[in-house]
């Protein structure tokens, strides 16, 4: 939602690439202990309370899934020129939905949804032709030392990590000395 809001205002331009909390997650999943369940349930948890604000649901979950297809499968949606919508669909999928982003079901649903073919997609995902290009780019963002999901790189010199404000973007690029270019977003 404030990626969005940043694109209205600024003219930036949004890249969106994988990176592992859990790179040891198996293919089943990783299961969600319980002392985070139980912090995700509080109503006054500052990220419900912001996904509440801009009017979005968010489901509590017991498992965390492996992230690994649907990084290869972004890979292939960003080769399609789908990568933003495919990107919008998996995240809604998975943060509104709860759907499993290690399943082919959920993969494939948000690849047709924005005309990305499923079939091609899963064959070359499981082909592993995308499997080292998510590697080099994870790779790369720990070499970055990025440690967090989302992390925001702002004209390749500053770093905001986890969910923010959007007042926080504004101030990180009045930082930069990069002005709105249209007016702000209400």
């Amino acid at each position: 939602m404030e990626v969005e809001k940043l694109k209205k205002e600024y003219d930036v331009q949004v890249d969106w690439r994988p990176f592992f909390l859990r790179p040891e997650t198996p293919p089943e999943g990783w299961t969600l202990p319980a002392a985070i369940r139980e912090r995700m349930k509080d109503p006054n948890n500052p990220l419900k309370r912001r996904a509440a604000a801009a009017g979005l649901k968010m489901v509590e979950r017991e498992i965390v899934p492996s992230t690994r297809r649907a990084h290869q499968a972004a890979e292939f949606a960003r080769d399609a020129g789908k990568l933003e919508p495919f990107h919008a669909a998996l995240l809604r999928r998975y943060w509104s939905e709860g759907q499993d982003l290690w399943q082919w079901d959920t993969l494939r649903g948000a690849a047709q949804e924005v005309g990305v073919d499923p079939d091609a997609m899963q064959r070359a995902v499981e082909e592993g032709r995308y499997a080292q290009v998510v590697e080099n780019a994870v790779r790369e963002a720990q070499e970055m030392g990025i440690q967090s999901v989302p992390t925001f790189v702002l004209a390749d010199r500053f770093g905001l990590q986890g969910a923010q404000e959007y007042a926080v973007f504004q101030q990180a690029m009045a930082k930069l000395g990069i002005q709105p270019t249209r007016a702000p977003s209400r």
